[in-house]
């Protein structure tokens, strides 16, 4: 293909008549003289094809990450974290608990536009965390879900053997980004008295709140709140549905200066 080029551009400029050059030589015989420009840029084109089919190979074998579940979405305040009401309505509270104590506590600011950064590193570490499901609810919040069927044996608020690894490195990710404030949010399945549900979705917040203050996480940072059976994200009428209502979330926000 290149030899064709080459030749059909030869013909090209034989055609052109000489133009006159004010030193009389033809300004003809210097344009001999000159590289053609499709063979001065092949050079470089070729090193491009060879980087970007480099980039290919590379996106197309990247190793695995390890097991864990991220669903990501930074374009809407409320947005990824289902079509269930109750749990866009859970976010909007905690977020508000997480306003008053990050208007209350001597928490560090992140700089402006540096809070998605800051958020991004955080997500992406939780989102490793084999037991927790990740969302990015806005620019400066993260929601993570931990299962209470994990968390906890049936009615019960003491955190489980299995799940105390997966808490653990969740505090480690805590402690290394402090600009955050934390709320952590007990939900239950509609089975049982609502009193009842009420009360074990308090006391495993709180079980969770406690375990992660256990493991370093600062206390002035973090609150806990129960909201019983209020907030279902699926329905309660399902063994399916009622696992997912089943739940410990950790709503995760920053304060941008």
């Amino acid at each position: 293909m290149r030899t064709l080029r080459h030749r059909s551009h030869r013909s090209r400029r034989r055609s052109r008549p000489a133009a006159f050059s004010p030193v009389g030589s033809p300004a003809r015989s210097r344009a001999r003289e000159l590289p053609s420009p499709s063979l001065a840029l092949a050079p470089f084109l070729a090193l491009a094809l060879v980087v970007a089919l480099l980039a290919g190979c590379a996106g197309a074998t990247a190793p695995y990450r390890g097991p864990y579940e991220t669903r990501r979405d930074k374009t809407a305040k409320g947005a990824g974290i289902g079509a269930a009401a109750g749990a866009a309505a859970a976010v909007l509270k905690g977020e508000r608990q997480a306003d008053e104590i990050l208007a209350g506590a001597a928490i560090g600011a992140v700089v402006g536009a540096g809070v998605g950064a800051y958020m991004d590193a955080q997500e992406e570490k939780l989102a490793r965390i084999p037991g927790t499901t990740v969302e990015r609810v806005s620019p400066d919040t993260i929601l993570v879900h931990f299962d209470s069927d994990v968390l906890f044996d049936v009615d019960s608020a003491i955190v489980s053997p299995s799940a105390r690894g997966t808490l653990e490195q969740v505090a480690q990710v805590l402690i290394e980004h402090p600009k955050t404030a934390l709320v952590v949010q007990g939900h239950t399945d509609a089975t049982g008295s609502e009193e009842h549900n009420q009360q074990l979705s308090e006391r495993r917040a709180d079980a969770v709140k406690n375990y992660l203050i256990g493991r370093g996480v600062d206390s002035v940072r973090m609150t806990a709140v129960g909201y019983g059976e209020g907030y279902p994200v699926a329905s309660n009428d399902t063994e399916s549905g009622r696992q997912l209502n089943r739940r410990v979330d950790l709503l995760i926000k920053a304060k941008a200066k």
